[in-house]
């Protein structure tokens, strides 16, 4: 204590909580003013919580009192028109019949592995080793983990580290199913 018999940290507490509220009244202010952007600009707002009939018949002049003071006026007001959607000027591929196929399988691995089993078989005859051959075969090991055909999953990792050595999924299986690469056999001496 003081010679006038006050704490020393009162004085302290009280500029604390002076700065406190201030801070608080500073966000709430920051909280309570209402801008308006234009659509995609920093800072602009979300109506979604408002009605749409009471944004639209909200008269533009309520609309311009609400402006922060300082805060520059547009010189005329923008009409309310959509965004214009961007088109990308390059033509879209056009999916082949594989990558169509994976892209089943894929949504179909964890709702349906039976499926993606059958899928995949049917694709390993039809289309042998072609570029996609190596997502397709690491989905048929997922679909029979899914299944709960754990040897079966094994027996295709082993036949997907023979086909895929450097594959794309190999560390995935390996994690999966515990098969790992077999390295190759030394050579005559």
């Amino acid at each position: 204590m003081d010679e006038s018999g006050q704490e020393r940290g009162g004085v302290s507490r009280k500029v604390a909580l002076a700065v406190a509220l201030l801070v608080a009244l500073g966000g709430l202010w920051l909280l309570g003013r209402r801008t308006r952007t234009a659509p995609g600009e920093p800072g602009e707002r979300s109506h979604e919580s408002e009605p749409a009939a009471a944004r639209e018949t909200e008269p533009v002049a309520a609309r311009e009192t609400e402006r922060v003071p300082g805060a520059p006026v547009p010189s005329s007001p923008r009409p309310a028109s959509p965004p214009t959607p961007r088109r990308d000027p390059r033509p879209k591929a056009v999916a082949s019949p594989e990558s169509a196929l994976l892209d089943e399988m894929r949504a179909k691995l964890t709702s349906d592995p039976a499926r993606v089993e059958t899928l995949a078989r049917q694709a390993r005859a039809r289309f042998g080793d072609s570029a996609l051959s190596d997502e397709r075969d690491a989905l048929l090991v997922d679909a029979l983990i899914n299944l709960q055909r754990i040897g079966s999953a094994r027996s295709e990792a082993y036949y997907y580290y023979d086909h895929h050595r450097d594959g794309a999924f190999a560390a995935h299986l390996f994690a999966r199913t515990g098969v790992h690469p077999t390295p190759p056999t030394p050579g005559p001496h």
